[in-house]
């Protein structure tokens, strides 16, 4: 698309915790397993468990959902590609979930070197300025890229310098068609998980929008998967080694998430000041400013 700019808007997530709700709703299913537990315990009159401390086993699920997959490849039943050979391997003795039963069973796992390194090159293009286009990249842009650390001119720092520009949007140029590749996204917005709240005062603020009256909770899970799956404070110093690129995105996007922040009081402040009333900024939340 030449001389065209892709606008995006996105949402990033503490690395551990992305690994984590990914691992548990995406790769393994484990969301679904522990919701259709509580089920049961709730039919028996017993309160849900939400974490192995609890007495949630989810090593004992991982069974259930193995034998689930057999049984349906013994039953005749259409299974796809994908299920077939895991129930051959099954027979041939391996552990086919065996990267679900735990987070270290995933972090040490060939599936974590798979899916999860440098899990936010889907989001930011690239990590760095150094960082080429791989001969994929005009098929999706997440594609076609080393892992960022064994990029050729990574460093820490220069990936939170291009965070800055690129996410923050300080360098405009980045979004414009370059050679060896495709337009990287203008991001316009971008919101924190773990700062949700601000997160969305910063949408209604930047697109003038009138604030819902009640968030949807739609997504959000009982239990949450970095709790339920046994996720621990080892395990996330793992993850921060593992993933230092990933850490240096989250540290400056939430560098710039708070200057926007001071930027949308100011701004506001300056409108009040001005005689501007509250009624004509509806696209403030203000009880939920207020409140932080």
């Amino acid at each position: 698309m030449p001389n065209k700019r892709l606008r995006a808007i996105t949402m990033l997530r503490e690395p551990t915790d992305f690994r984590a709700s990914n691992h548990a709703m995406i790769m393994c299913g484990l969301n679904a397993e522990i919701k259709k537990f509580n089920q049961q315990r709730a039919k028996k009159g017993l309160d849900q468990v939400c974490s192995p401390k609890d007495g949630l086993n989810v090593s004992a699920l991982v069974d259930v959902k193995t034998q689930t997959l057999i049984d349906k490849c013994q039953s005749g039943a259409k299974v796809n590609g994908q299920q077939k050979k895991q129930c051959q391997d099954h027979a041939n003795g391996v552990d086919i979930f065996e990267h679900c039963r735990s987070p270290s069973h995933l972090l040490a796992h060939h599936q974590y070197d798979k899916h999860y390194r440098s899990m936010f090159k889907g989001l930011m293009g690239r990590y760095h300025r150094g960082q080429e286009f791989g001969g994929t990249a005009y098929v999706g842009m997440s594609f076609g890229y080393e892992r960022a650390e064994e990029s050729k001119g990574y460093s820490v720092v220069n990936v939170e310098e291009y965070t800055l520009q690129d996410l923050g949007g300080l360098d405009l140029t980045i979004s414009g068609a370059g050679e060896g590749g495709p337009p990287e996204p203008d991001f316009i917005w971008f919101g924190i998980t773990e700062r949700m709240k601000e997160s969305t005062i910063l949408f209604y603020y930047y697109f003038k929008a009138k604030p819902l009256k009640k968030i949807p909770q739609h997504r959000i899970q009982d239990c949450h998967p970095t709790e339920s799956v046994g996720w621990t404070a080892k395990h996330r110093e793992i993850v921060k080694q593992k993933e230092p690129a990933d850490y240096a995105v989250w540290r400056a996007a939430n560098a710039i998430l708070d200057v926007r922040m001071a930027k949308m009081k100011m701004e506001i402040q300056a409108q009040l000041d001005a005689g501007v009333s509250k009624e004509a900024m509806y696209y403030v939340d203000w009880d939920t400013l207020e409140a932080l």
